[in-house]
């Protein structure tokens, strides 16, 4: 990465792969056999977000599956399915649990005016740590509009 005339790097996260500096915001990530760079100006960013995600679709099958299968062991004078049925059914449950503990993911999100997002994972970082480097880009975004905004001409 090569710094441009006057800029500064004021942080780097995800293990360089997103760098900010007192321009622009940069990430550069390679996923899937797929390689990508995506460089928002920071006069240019619209909003921030922080979002979780995950597949409650599949949390909500784990738990039904296990409660199936914990009826049928309670209620273990009922012939019907036999242990078949609950092995079946804790099989399922711990299967679609797998699926939904894999599928939480916790991202950062910057918009840009009009342009594509940069979006990046950032599991497994501690809420405080998400919270400074959003501050630090709303506030390197503030001196960078004031420095645009005093080097207009005055008509």
């Amino acid at each position: 990465m090569y710094l441009l005339t006057n800029e500064i790097e004021i942080l780097s996260s995800n293990e360089n792969k997103v760098i900010l500096t007192n321009q622009w915001i940069h990430m550069e990530d390679k996923e899937w056999g797929h390689s990508y760079n995506i460089t928002i100006f920071l006069e240019d960013i619209s909003s921030i977000e922080v979002k979780y995600s995950s597949l409650i679709i599949a949390l909500i099958i784990a738990i039904i599956a296990g409660l199936f299968g914990l009826m049928y062991l309670v209620n273990s004078q009922n012939s019907y399915g036999g242990p078949n049925f609950q092995v079946i059914s804790f099989i399922i449950s711990a299967f679609f649990f797998i699926i939904y503990m894999v599928s939480r993911t916790h991202l950062v999100s910057i918009s840009s005016n009009g342009g594509k997002p940069l979006n990046f994972k950032v599991n497994g970082m501690k809420k405080d740590i998400i919270e400074d480097f959003i501050y630090k880009v709303q506030e390197a975004k503030i001196q960078r509009s004031n420095l645009i905004s005093n080097q207009k001409p005055s008509n």
